[in-house]
Parts: C-alpha cells; structure tokens; sequence
C-alpha cells in the first residue's frame, strides 16, 4: 500500500477537525494542534482553546434558528499550508438573517500537527447586496 502524501494527510485533518466543528466539539479538535500553536485571530486573546471557545458561544447563538448551516466549500494543500473555506448562515433557508464566510488558513509542523493558524472573516449582514447569492 503507498503512503498517502502529507498534503492529502493534512487536507484530511483539516476535514476532521471541521466534522468535528460541525458536530459542536471543537475543543476536541485541539488534538489536531500543538500545543503552543500560535493563533493570529484578532478578536480573541489566548490561545487555540479560547478560540474554540468563541466558536463554540457563536455556534449556541445560531440555535435560536431552526435551521443554522456550517459548510465546508473547499480544502486545498500547499506545501506545510492548507486553506479551508467555510461558510456559517444562521439560517439556511433565510440566508439574509447573517453568518460568516470565512477562509482558514493551518500551518503544519514537521508532523501532523497544526502550529499556526489565521481565519479571515466576511461577515453576512442583510444590508449585503449579494448576500443571497454565492455563499
């Protein structure tokens, strides 16, 4: 059996620390990091925990609709980085109501262990003119 390559290894991981996101168990996902990976999100002080803490009360917040939706829409690898594209509507069927578009970018050490991460986020507003088209 031939190895599988490590930008696919990663792409992997990066997929199963989404799956779990979506399932609500971030903070399972720190297996997935170093334990001092650096996180370059502006809006949160800490580390890769107090992150996944911050998801986690956002995605509480989306309950009050019937339908919240988190989608991965692409993972690509290059070299030691993988990128993922996600978008989170607080309501699939009224897309207008708000969310997040949003491009992670996971720097991988020498292993499979993630040692850097940014997010950069759009958010969705209804004052958006092309809020109901791609998301």
């Amino acid at each position: 059996m031939a190895a599988v390559p490590s930008s696919e290894r990663r792409k992997r991981i990066v997929s199963d620390f989404f799956s779990l996101v979506m399932e609500g168990r971030q903070m399972e996902g720190l297996r997935y990091f170093q334990a001092d990976c650096v996180q370059h999100n502006p809006y949160t002080k800490g580390g890769m925990k107090e992150l996944f803490a911050s998801m986690a009360a956002a995605q509480r917040g989306a309950l009050k609709y019937t339908d919240p939706s988190f989608e991965v829409k692409s993972i690509v690898a290059d070299g030691d980085m993988v990128a993922a594209h996600t978008v989170m509507l607080a309501s699939k069927s009224k897309p207008r109501e708000g969310g997040l578009r949003q491009v992670h970018l996971f720097r991988f050490g020498k292993g499979d262990k993630i040692v850097e991460y940014w997010d950069i986020t759009q958010v969705l507003q209804q004052s958006m003119p092309n809020v109901g088209g791609a998301v």
